[in-house]
C-alpha cells in the first residue's frame, strides 16, 4: 500500500487545523487585526498574550500528532545531513574485534621478554 497519499491527507488536515482557531477567534470578533475607532473590536493586550499561549499550545499538540501519525504510518523521520549509522550487530562486532586487538596488543607489552644472548633450551 502507498502511503504518500495517506501521508499528504494527515499533513493538509494538521494545516487546516493549525489555522482553526486563528479562523475562529478573529472571524467570531473576539479580537481584530485592525483598530476600529468605536473599540468594539479592541481588545487588550491581556487577549492577545492569551491567544499567543492557547496558540502556541495548541502548535505544539498538533506538532505531537503530525509525529505520531506519520510514526504509525511507518514514516519515521531522520536526519539527511547526517551519515546513517551502522545496525546493532556490526556496531557489536567492531567492537569486540577492537577489543580482541586492545588485548592482544596488552599481552604483547605486558609479557616478560626473554634475554636475547640466551638460547632457548
Amino acid at each position: 500500500m502507498d502511503r504518500r497519499p495517506v501521508l499528504a491527507l494527515i499533513t493538509i488536515a494538521v494545516v487546516a487545523l493549525a489555522a482553526a482557531p486563528a479562523v475562529v477567534v478573529f472571524g467570531a470578533g473576539w479580537l481584530s487585526l485592525t483598530s476600529t475607532g468605536d473599540g468594539a473590536a479592541q481588545r487588550t493586550p491581556e487577549a492577545w498574550a492569551l491567544f499567543a499561549l492557547f496558540y502556541l499550545v495548541w502548535m505544539l499538540g498538533l506538532t505531537v500528532l503530525l509525529i505520531v501519525a506519520n510514526d504509525r504510518l511507518g514514516c519515521h523521520w531522520q536526519s539527511w545531513d547526517r551519515v546513517p549509522r551502522d545496525g546493532k550487530k556490526p556496531r557489536r562486532r567492531r567492537e569486540a574485534g577492537l577489543k580482541y586487538l586492545a588485548g592482544q596488543e596488552k599481552a604483547r607489552t605486558e609479557a616478560p621478554r626473554a634475554p636475547r644472548d640466551e638460547a632457548p633450551r
